[in-house]
């Protein structure tokens, strides 16, 4: 029988995931962390196009200040296009209606937005492009695993390439709103590279931006819950997991939000000071196994009075809350 369940897991982990050489993780000419993108300052309008790659978009100029609770919508896990037993077909009405409402400075998504396809498919880009245009055009995509089932980490930069222009790569990046950094990493080969990592401590060592975090698409920590963690989702080397945990306790970075993990609503608390999220999937599917998610997005609350933040939780199809409140310190 033991023979039998490590089979089925050796199966479900060759299926799941792609194993790339870590030689093979794109080299980089630049610091991709440099040059901060000051969201309360850039906007888009974003178009249902894509030319030569790249999706059609129109930078422009707004002037946002941000208050002392600032409110980010967070998603993870879209999967458009999904057709697994169990999925549910994926409505966004609720969610963009939502957006409409709430006046918020910009979009978290931590990835796997695509499920299997390019990045031109039509459904792609409508979801993105709509929700995109409820947040100042400042749809901040974090690429994930299955980006890369039929695509590449270089025409993911491209994808997005008009919004940064002149910079090398899409994929990672740092933005700033007020007081808060916001770094945007690339672990979607279950790692993050040395280079990657290097150019991370080095511009952590000169932000002098008072509360700082992390956003990445693949799960740092693991087996919280005692789940498939243990085997499917998580990173591929614990020195990295090591360091990402030591940079954010030496630098006050509070925070680090994962998807990947698809039923997630995970807390791990690395520290009294910093710790990580593990975010449930925005698309819903019902197994036997209870290992995938009801369909969920957030609100993060970064509250400077209180030093605090929040991640409040609702229901992907109805919009509603469901009274998930998880919270970790702001350091």
């Amino acid at each position: 029988m033991r023979k039998h369940i490590i089979l089925i897991i050796i199966s479900i982990v060759l299926s799941s995931c792609s194993i790339v050489p870590i030689w093979n993780i794109a080299k980089l000419r630049e610091n991709p962390f440099e040059s901060a993108i000051d969201l309360s300052r850039e906007g888009h309008i974003i178009r249902q196009n894509v030319k030569d790659g790249a999706l059609e978009v129109e930078n422009i100029p707004i002037s946002l200040t941000p208050g002392s609770l600032i409110s980010i919508p967070l998603i993870t896990d879209v999967h458009v296009g999904r057709s697994d037993s169990g999925v549910e077909e994926l409505e966004y009405e609720a969610f963009l209606s939502f957006l409409e409402n709430g006046d918020y400075p910009f979009l978290i998504n931590l990835g796997d937005l695509v499920d299997q396809g390019r990045f031109d498919n039509s459904d792609i880009i409508r979801f993105y492009s709509l929700v995109a245009n409820k947040v100042n055009g400042n749809h901040i995509y974090v690429i994930g695993n299955h980006e890369l089932h039929d695509e590449s980490p270089e025409r993911f930069d491209t994808l997005l390439s008009a919004m940064h222009p002149g910079k090398e790569t899409s994929r990672m990046a740092r933005y700033t709103f007020g007081p808060l950094s916001i770094y945007k990493l690339d672990n979607s080969l279950g790692a993050f590279g040395k280079e990657q990592l290097e150019y991370l401590e080095e511009t952590l060592s000169k932000d002098e931006s008072e509360y700082k975090i992390f956003i990445a698409h693949v799960n740092v920590a693991t087996g919280r819950t005692g789940d498939h963690s243990f085997v499917i989702t998580g990173m591929s080397d614990q020195r990295e997991v090591h360091r990402i945990m030591r940079l954010m306790d030496e630098y006050g970075v509070s925070l680090l939000l994962t998807g990947h993990h698809h039923k997630g609503n995970i807390e791990y608390h690395y520290t009294g000071s910093a710790g990580e999220f593990n975010a449930a999937s925005f698309h819903r599917r019902d197994t036997l196994t209870d290992f995938e998610s009801k369909g969920y997005f957030y609100i993060l609350e970064i509250d400077t009075l209180k030093n605090e933040i929040r991640i409040v939780q609702y229901m992907s199809q109805s919009a509603q809350k469901t009274g998930e409140v998880f919270t970790f310190p702001l350091s």
